[in-house]
């Protein structure tokens, strides 16, 4: 086991998310439990403390909600105008982790996107 030097971001949808993304078209309807079930999980640079992380999390939100919303429909004119951060933090649990550890065993592979 190795420790990884990087912390990790759960970023988890909330209601608000869900119904955004059950306004978007197509059939399916989902739930809060649906949408939780597997969540992102970002590396980000290690902190000394949890407020230096969230000081990080608040100038890089704007990309993680793109991915979100992204990741859910790829439509930039169906997502939400005017995202900030209040919006960020009513769509999304995020939960910042200090500790990462690779039991792989492997390399990690980098992949460009």
């Amino acid at each position: 086991m190795e420790s990884v030097n990087r912390a990790a971001l759960i970023v988890k949808p909330r209601q608000p998310f869900v119904d955004w993304a059950n306004s978007t078209p197509g059939e399916d309807k989902y739930t809060l439990q649906d949408l939780t079930r597997d969540n992102l999980t970002f590396l980000i640079p290690e902190y000394n403390s949890q407020e230096e992380t969230l000081k990080y999390v608040k100038k890089i939100f704007h990309q993680i909600f793109e991915w979100q919303l992204f990741g859910w429909y790829t439509d930039e004119n169906v997502w939400p105008k005017n995202r900030n951060w209040k919006m960020f933090l009513d769509w999304f649990e995020i939960e910042m982790n200090s500790e990462v550890f690779d039991l792989a065993g492997s390399s990690i592979v980098k992949e460009s996107l």
